[in-house]
């Protein structure tokens, strides 16, 4: 049979893996799989594959209201990822006849076995359990050309208020090691793949057993290994993963200047404001990140800074604190900032919350920095709307 993975702009990160979950779990030949770019190459004879995140539920939904038109009863599609492990109610009702929970592993790969054996399941949710350890699964299958930045580890201890990585992902953090890591580069070497970047809640934690300590020797291990794969161009601390302002120490940042290209490290801040920090669960202070961001421009980067604008409950002193922030992070650091306009997140503490406003002075504020080139994330076109993460390096 053939397993159609449905790949968008936004999951290329996260179909390899589902990849390489089938090809570790069947046997070989079972299945033909592939991604489709359009859902006009799909049909009754495959097993489709979503994985998407709240955003994309509109167009998700869009689009099996037209296979449930041409197809009917016969369709067979199975939704996972943030969004259908949060609401896989809602999933189901969107017309997909399974919906995943949790982490890809033998229960995606039971079904897709028992589908080409002829069998049909019966619909429903399907439960996975948290997958110990990251190496039971390749980062992409080991046959083919299906790449995508190197998901290093899984899981946040941290549990901030907005964020759907715990329930995923858990707050356990996990890793891939190194000597699993190498031969999949490697590979991607061997096909003509020389650029990696890496996927993580927060790469300067790599190696951590608590999620939280810094360990620079595994992160200058993993980089090590990076190159000695032959990977020409390796970029860490960057899009599409950043790191955490208590992470940041001169020793990391030193590690990554010595066996990295990218020129700058995204750093998550979120807000100017203590009370705020406080309220959404960041797990850092106002002070903690200006000096990290501090040490990330001493050290040769320049800092890419994300906040959020209109977190629920902000009042007139939480703005005008981030703006005093933001301004100082520009002026004396070079810092650009990606604003992110506040959304309420299925499976998270702030799910049903409401955005504030964006207040006249802070929409000036981003308006201004935008014209002179130091933010990015939103734009207004009549309204505010929010922008795909460029990919400066």
């Amino acid at each position: 049979m053939r397993v159609a993975l449905r790949v968008t702009r936004y999951n290329r990160c996260s179909l390899p893996a589902l990849a390489a979950v089938l090809e570790t779990e069947l046997r070989p030949g079972t299945v033909d799989c592939r991604t489709v770019p359009g859902i006009a190459e799909l049909n009754a004879s495959d097993l489709v594959v979503y994985s998407f995140s709240s955003g994309e539920v509109e167009s998700v939904a869009d689009e099996m209201r037209t296979l449930r038109k041409r197809v009917g009863d016969r369709l067979f599609a199975i939704a996972g990822g943030p969004h259908p492990s949060a609401r896989p109610d809602q999933v189901l009702d969107m017309g997909f006849r399974w919906a995943a929970v949790g982490e890809a592993g033998p229960g995606f790969a039971g079904l897709v076995a028992e589908l080409a054996a002829g069998t049909v399941p019966a619909g429903g949710v399907i439960r996975e359990s948290t997958l110990d350890d990251l190496d039971r699964y390749p980062p992409w299958p080991r046959t083919g050309k299906l790449f995508a930045p190197i998901e290093i580890s899984r899981g946040c201890p941290v549990g901030c208020a907005f964020c759907q990585t715990p329930t995923l992902f858990g707050k356990r953090m996990r890793h891939r090691s190194p000597s699993a890591i190498g031969p999949a580069l490697r590979r991607a070497v061997e096909t003509g793949n020389t650029y990696t970047r890496f996927v993580t809640p927060n790469a300067f934690a790599y190696g951590s057993a608590d999620g939280r300590t810094p360990h620079p020797r595994r992160v200058e291990e993993l980089l090590v290994t990076a190159r000695a794969s032959g990977m020409q161009r390796v970029f860490f601390g960057t899009f599409p993963s950043e790191v955490r302002p208590e992470s940041v120490t001169a020793e990391l940042l030193g590690i990554v200047r010595d066996h990295c290209d990218n020129k700058s490290i995204a750093i998550g801040m979120q807000s100017g404001s203590p009370r705020l920090l406080q309220a959404i669960r960041r797990g850092h202070t106002v002070q903690q990140a200006v000096a990290a961001v501090e040490a990330i421009a001493h050290a040769g980067f320049r800092p890419r800074v994300d906040f959020i604008l209109g977190l629920p409950g902000e009042t007139d002193d939480d703005r005008a604190k981030t703006r005093e922030v933001v301004r100082r992070l520009v002026e004396s650091f070079d810092a650009r900032i990606h604003a992110h306009l506040f959304v309420p997140l299925p499976g998270t503490p702030l799910a049903g919350q409401s955005p504030s406003e964006i207040d006249p002075q802070s929409r000036a504020m981003i308006e201004e920095l935008t014209g002179r080139g130091y933010v990015a994330g939103v734009k207004r076109r009549g309204r505010w709307t929010r922008l795909d993460q460029d990919d400066e390096d």
